[in-house]
């Protein structure tokens, strides 16, 4: 899991209207429409469980400690897709003993290695790398409105790629995959369906849908994509250059917490 900052994080949780609004014009789906696609939670299973299922997101002081704003942050979106949460003044099984005390259903926790949703009911888990690849890839359909058919082109396959891969799988999409790790190429040679590039370069411009999940940052300039290329982004940091990501304006989505977190959220409300 990449390890987010306070400069990743800062203002966010001030900025949720303008952000669910941005997202809505560019893919037609609000936060809340697009973790329930990724997730395949209906409407009204959603509005349902938003006025029961209380959340409590618990600090975790192991490894590298505490990022100040991170769990406000998660607050913030959990209570923008109208669900009650509150973070625990307690820290790690401290926390956890409060927040179950307080009546929570779900509890958010990270370290340095996992980011996790637990639905105490019913044992369901979430992790957010696979969240985020499911998330991105449903705000990418509705960016490209379906993607049945379409060729998309992912950059990197650690657990974000390789969700959005079954996710991308599942909707019908003609996958192809950029990957510089031998390990991970090699979990994909034999799959069915899943074309291996060999070249960034002219597989970029090849491709007119692209999930950028990697760990690079400022690689991808305007001139390297086909025209009107679309892109979703969950990689921290972003690949897009500063000029590529004015140039692109309502073309790519990236967002370093926000659909990641909604989406494990989603994944925990089924019994």
């Amino acid at each position: 899991m990449t390890r987010l900052t306070e400069g990743d994080l800062r203002g966010l949780d001030r900025r949720m209207a303008l952000y669910d609004a941005g997202l809505l014009k560019i893919t037609g789906l609000s936060l809340r429409q697009i973790a329930a696609a990724a997730a395949a939670v209906p409407e009204e299973t959603v509005s349902e469980r938003s006025s029961s299922s209380k959340v409590a997101i618990v600090p975790i002081t192991a490894g590298e400690g505490l990022i100040a704003s991170f769990t406000g942050t998660v607050r913030s979106v959990v209570e923008w897709l109208r669900f009650p949460a509150v973070v625990t003044v307690g820290t790690d099984v401290a926390g956890i003993a409060e927040g179950t005390a307080s009546g929570a259903e779900i509890l958010f926790m990270a370290d340095d290695h996992k980011f996790i949703a637990l639905n105490l009911s019913t044992g369901a888990v979430a992790d957010n790398g696979e969240a985020t690849g499911r998330g991105f890839v449903a705000a990418l359909e509705g960016l490209a409105r379906g993607l049945q058919g379409r060729k998309v082109l992912v950059l990197g396959a650690g657990a974000v790629g390789a969700a959005a891969i079954a996710s991308l799988r599942k909707l019908g999409a003609a996958v192809a995959l950029y990957e510089i790790d031998p390990d991970r190429i090699g979990r994909f040679e034999r799959v069915p369906g899943i074309r291996l590039e060999t070249d960034l370069k002219t597989a970029l411009v090849r491709y007119q849908y692209i999930v950028e999940a990697t760990p690079l940052g400022n690689f991808i300039e305007a001139g390297d994509l086909a025209a009107g290329a679309r892109l979703a982004c969950p990689g921290i940091p972003l690949g897009l250059t500063p000029a590529a990501r004015t140039l692109l304006k309502d073309r790519f989505i990236h967002d370093p917490l926000q659909i990641g977190v909604a989406t494990m959220l989603m994944m925990v409300l089924q019994k």
